[in-house]
């Protein structure tokens, strides 16, 4: 079962964070027999020094009509039509995340968490998000896409021709979905999407929920990228604001870091020492040492 994190999380992981650095700072003050920062104190240093920030959901957030997509050719369901005719308004949103840290530290993943309010008969109810699981083998290969909207709200994607040799390397449920971006035919909602994080494993999910998730483990991060997600959900018909929050951290490698204060390892504090060598897959919570941000919207007003 997958444990996600929570504000107190990142809270608690600051404080053993900088308990950490402190000691680090200490030992390696006593080993050199001066008062500037060693190696691993540097390393703790820098990691402390990551910050991860969501950008402004409304930057991209349009509301979802049967009009809209006729002006464009693509045609809804029957369903689809009509329940944005009875029941619920439709939007698509992309949340980005910006990233900057430097490329000396390694990360073992990445987190990100949205949900939606109030709670209750009314509450949002997600349709779907990107990026998923099933899209990582198109994603891993660094091509730029054009991420559309098909008539069932599912994900389209159209590559350049240059790149369309991509297409034969590809499993026949993702092949499926990808085609030459000249002749996508979809409501593009994400020119020239990039997904650069690298060969990676994607874990999501919230569909049919008001929670969504993304996971990214072993991410390639750079000292400074801009990450983006998206999100199509449905509110009840007429319903003007809704609440939503968002959770987004990063988590160093236990490895790495093991390597960077290995030079004082031995004078550390037993809790220190413990806290160091149990690995990330051993590691839940404050234990992973992530850093990250909170973010409240209340309320998100939603556009007409």
């Amino acid at each position: 079962m997958t444990v996600w994190l929570s504000p107190q999380d990142l809270q608690e992981a600051q404080m053993l964070l900088t308990n950490l650095f402190i000691e680090v700072s200490e030992q390696e003050g006593t080993l050199d027999g001066g008062t500037k920062l060693g190696i691993g104190a540097t390393q703790l240093q820098t990691l402390r020094e990551t910050k991860v920030r969501f950008g402004n959901p409304r930057s991209e957030l349009i509301r979802l009509n049967d009009k809209l997509f006729k002006e464009i050719g693509v045609k809804l369901t029957e369903r689809l039509k009509v329940q944005m005719l009875k029941q619920f308004d439709f939007y698509y949103m992309t949340l980005t995340v910006s990233m900057q840290s430097s490329p000396d530290i390694q990360f073992e993943q990445m987190d990100c968490m949205l949900e939606f309010g109030p709670n209750g008969p009314n509450e949002p109810i997600i349709h779907s998000i990107f990026p998923i699981t099933t899209w990582r083998e198109i994603l891993s290969a660094g091509v730029g896409l054009s991420l559309a909207l098909n008539g069932n709200l599912e994900w389209s994607a159209g590559i350049d021709t240059a790149a369309v040799n991509v297409l034969a390397n590809l499993p026949g449920h993702i092949k499926a979905h990808v085609s030459n971006k000249d002749t996508l035919n979809a409501f593009i909602t994400i020119p020239n999407y990039s997904f650069k994080l690298g060969k990676n494993d994607i874990e999501a999910r919230g569909e049919g929920g008001s929670k969504c998730s993304w996971r990214i483990k072993k991410p390639e991060l750079q000292k400074s990228q801009t990450v983006h997600f998206a999100v199509v959900f449905k509110v009840s018909k007429g319903t003007q604001s809704v609440d939503l929050t968002g959770l987004v951290a990063v988590e160093p490698n236990k490895r790495w870091l093991a390597s960077a204060v290995r030079n004082v390892f031995e004078y550390l504090s037993e809790p220190n020492k413990a806290l160091i060598q149990r690995t990330n897959e051993d590691s839940q919570g404050k234990e992973l040492l992530p850093i990250g941000y909170v973010e409240q919207w209340i309320p998100f007003n939603l556009p007409d």
